[in-house]
């Protein structure tokens, strides 16, 4: 075999190599964007069915509570919803790390499940504040696994990515933020 062809096989096998690399970059695209599209659609399904807890609703046979003090345990925890979904937004516009926003959200969460139940209004607009708060959340939720997906992928996802759809994400949980607050002004 001469020199000639040697050569010839060699660049003929980094032409194929580079192919093949390019082919399998966009494949890791392609799987990164369907495993980012089902993490961003799994959470806020799971938040809408389990994670944000619904009211109870008394039973038939028991005497109802006052309604004087329903309204105002309602009016107080529909503040308190308010009041930390309105921090949780201002921390937004401030410079934190993945983890303290995780932390952030972790605690929000806890707070609204804790909180929803003691909201029990059943009128439409009560319900209404319901789903705007609950959006909210599932906005703050789908940011942070968009977040997290750009550390893991870091190799792929720049800063600027990650600052694109996590500001988007922001500014449609804001408002929902609007809306809720808007529902509960007479």
């Amino acid at each position: 075999m001469s020199q000639n062809d040697k050569s010839g096989e060699l660049g003929q096998l980094k032409v194929s190599f580079l192919i093949f690399a390019a082919v399998l970059a966009v494949l890791s695209v392609l799987v990164l964007h369907y495993v980012w599209r089902d993490s961003a659609k799994a959470p806020s399904e799971a938040i809408s069915e389990s994670s944000v807890a619904q009211p109870v609703m008394p039973d038939a046979d028991q005497p109802g509570p006052d309604p004087a003090q329903q309204e105002r345990q309602s009016e107080e925890a529909a503040k308190r919803i308010l009041t930390g979904l309105k921090h949780f937004q201002g921390a937004t516009e401030s410079s934190m790390s993945y983890e303290e926003y995780d932390e952030m959200l972790t605690r929000l969460r806890a707070d609204l499940n804790n909180t929803l139940p003691s909201f029990v209004g059943h009128n439409s607009s009560d319900e209404a504040f319901r789903r705007e708060a609950e959006a909210a959340l599932r906005d703050y939720t789908a940011a942070g696994n968009w977040w997290k997906t750009t550390i893991r992928h870091s190799s792929v996802l720049n800063e600027a990515d990650r600052d694109e759809r996590v500001k988007a994400d922001w500014s449609s949980a804001q408002t929902h933020l609007n809306n809720a607050e808007k529902l509960l002004l007479p």
